[in-house]
């Protein structure tokens, strides 16, 4: 979590994902929106669901900063 969240803020400055490494469980949500979540699966091949939550314990040191990243494309 503290990963994501620092690699998403490093990548796209004006958005605080600081929230993520609060939240608990399997599953945080992500603040995105449908049309960025549609954007994530289509450009990226990343799933999240349509309410903008993702899977955390699926990420790990060789998957975060590509997900950080595209989240951060996204965002702009």
């Amino acid at each position: 979590r503290s990963t994501l969240a620092t690699e998403i803020m490093r990548a796209c400055p004006d958005h605080d994902f600081s929230f993520i490494e609060a939240q608990r469980g399997m599953f945080s949500y992500s603040g995105l929106q449908k049309p960025q979540v549609d954007k994530l699966r289509a450009d990226f091949s990343i799933y999240v669901v349509d309410s903008g939550r993702i899977c955390v314990a699926a990420l790990n040191s060789q998957n975060v900063g590509y997900v950080a990243e595209a989240i951060s494309t996204v965002l702009k």
